[in-house]
């Protein structure tokens, strides 16, 4: 955090005591998340899960987000530090419960709920990150946050593929949800001053009036629906390709989620710094081109070690998506309206999440696990082109969303 303390002087003693907090928290929660995230679709596999019970759970975080608009209005009044904490601990304590689970079914059911309540945080968090950072700053103290929750999964994932060689995964994975929910409890020390920006309850006429009036934000949108549904596509052949093609042992899964993690810790600082001084779209192009080569590298790897240099160009390609997508909706969104704008996104998000992992099952059996791969470039590559439009546009932001 010595980055932080150079760039703000001290009237900015509030900004840097909330990134100190931001960091402990996203260190936390990157414990969390590098003893579960990179193994959830392969354990589902290994339980014995079926293709159509795999895209349930890679499905599962887009199925949830579906419930974006339902959260908008629900939580329109509450605190958003309030909002993340609470939304945030109890998704994660769910995870707690993982030493019981015994079946796929109940394995798809536990992933699902952790998702449909975390689903609720981002709406918080992009109002608090729009009220503690100023805009000049904002992309590199989120990226070197960004860094922290990295670096802890980095070692969370490796450590966590060794230990899984001999320990029950659901063990792991419930103690993962006690750092998940240490993480939670920090950012509850979140400070934001002066008063709260107003919400409007969002009715879904509002939606249509939101994008007739702002054309950049709809080519933005259209770029992460391309892009993202190449990206969901490939999602349930990862692990199939992975178990029961290259073999890979758990000890590899979890290389390859450090693997992606450090590129990550590269990556975070370099893409807030583009975001700061460029714009969100512009840098957005870049990322979604390097994402390309994610799927191109599984289609032609023969081996799970081939399968390792996905994870510089993903670790690459997530940082960028990471904090992109939340810097843009902070440009973009008129005052009052950051929820709306995260919950437009996310149930976006939700659409092509919950369609293309389904798709993807049912194109499997028939075409191969490889051609879906070759789907996903094609998608991503014309994500990136849509995007360059998007990034032409100039920026112009409604007076009013509603």
């Amino acid at each position: 955090m010595l980055s932080v303390d150079r760039w703000l002087g001290p009237r900015h003693g509030t900004v840097r005591a909330n990134a100190r907090i931001d960091f402990l928290a996203a260190v936390l929660f990157g414990v969390f998340g590098g003893l579960t995230i990179p193994f959830i679709p392969v354990m589902a596999r290994r339980m014995g899960a079926a293709p159509l019970e795999i895209s349930l759970v890679v499905a599962a975080q887009a199925l949830a987000m579906l419930l974006s608009l339902f959260w908008v209005n629900v939580a329109h009044r509450a605190d958003p530090v309030r909002l993340v904490v609470w939304t945030q601990s109890i998704g994660r304590s769910l995870l707690l419960f993982m030493p019981f689970v015994s079946t796929p079914r109940v394995y798809v059911v536990v992933v699902f709920l952790y998702h449909a309540i975390a689903s609720a945080a981002p709406l918080g968090y992009a109002q608090v990150m729009r009220a503690v950072y100023p805009d000049d700053v904002r992309g590199r103290i989120m990226g070197l946050v960004r860094i922290g929750m990295a670096a802890a999964w980095i070692v969370a994932s490796l450590v966590g593929g060794r230990i899984m060689q001999t320990v029950r995964f659901q063990t792991v994975f419930a103690v993962a949800a006690l750092f998940g929910l240490a993480g939670g409890f920090v950012f509850r020390w979140m400070r934001v001053e002066g008063p709260r920006e107003s919400a409007e309850r969002f009715a879904l006429s509002g939606t249509w009036r939101t994008l007739r009036a702002h054309g950049q934000f709809r080519l933005f949108l259209a770029a992460f629906f391309v892009f993202g549904f190449g990206a969901w596509l490939m999602g349930p052949a990862i692990p199939i390709l992975l178990v029961d093609e290259l073999h890979a042992t758990n000890f590899q899964v979890g290389l390859l989620g450090a693997v992606t993690s450090a590129f990550w810790l590269v990556a975070f600082y370099q893409w807030g710094r583009l975001i700061d001084r460029q714009t969100a779209p512009g840098a957005l192009v870049f990322t979604f081109l390097i994402g390309a080569l994610t799927p191109l590298i599984y289609l032609i790897s023969f081996n799970p070690w081939m399968v390792l240099a996905s994870g510089v160009t993903d670790g690459f390609t997530s940082a960028g998506i990471d904090l992109g997508w939340l810097t843009a909706l902070l440009q973009f969104a008129p005052t009052g309206y950051v929820a709306h704008y995260v919950a437009i996104f996310n149930t976006l998000v939700g659409v092509r999440g919950s369609t293309a992992p389904f798709l993807a099952g049912v194109l499997i059996p028939r075409i191969g696990v490889r051609a879906v791969f070759g789907i996903a470039i094609g998608c991503t590559l014309a994500g990136a082109w849509l995007m360059r439009r998007a990034a032409a546009r100039a920026t112009s932001v409604p007076t009013s969303a509603r």
